[in-house]
């Protein structure tokens, strides 16, 4: 069982790579009492990366989702997608050492995995830890976190409109 704090709202999402394994985090979240999203893909078809994670990304740097998870076949391109988005700090994590630290150090707030990396048992406990693992607030932590938000903001002024 997926134990936290508090219940949360939780946007998960994946492309055609991770779709099966979508399916039971839903259910693992669900099953701890969290509010989940299914922001797709609703088909094991072929479909873009960059769309999901965006959508996912969208609703959590928006502040309409706690968090998110997202999956796609080696977590990478979802990551990389889901990270353009201000307030996001998606993290690919293939162990429990990277959940940890994601949550401990970085605040991650969108948990990436790569489907065809991570067995279905290992993953349920990459969730678990990620969900399970405060940010440790205060300190150099905290100072590095606003670091980053601070790089978003001036990269985010600086960009010309889009067409």
């Amino acid at each position: 069982m997926i134990r936290t704090p508090a219940r949360l709202r939780i946007a998960v999402g994946a492309d055609h790579g991770g779709f099966e394994l979508k399916a039971r985090i839903i259910r693992w979240l669900q099953a701890a009492g969290h509010e989940v999203a299914d922001l797709g893909t609703h088909t094991p078809d072929p479909c873009d990366y960059p769309t999901i994670g965006a959508k996912v990304a969208r609703a959590v740097g928006a502040k309409a989702f706690d968090r998110g998870v997202l999956l796609c076949k080696s977590g990478i391109g979802i990551a990389i997608a889901a990270n353009k988005v201000p307030g996001v700090r998606a993290a690919v994590c293939g162990d429990l050492f990277d959940a940890a630290r994601s949550r401990q150090h970085n605040d991650a707030n969108v948990l990436v995995l790569g489907a065809e990396k991570v067995p279905q048992a290992k993953a349920k406990k990459i969730v678990e830890t990620f969900f399970a693992t405060p940010f440790e607030s205060g300190g150099r932590h905290e100072r590095r976190v606003r670091q980053i938000a601070a790089i978003e903001r001036s990269v985010c002024r600086s960009r010309p409109a889009s067409r």
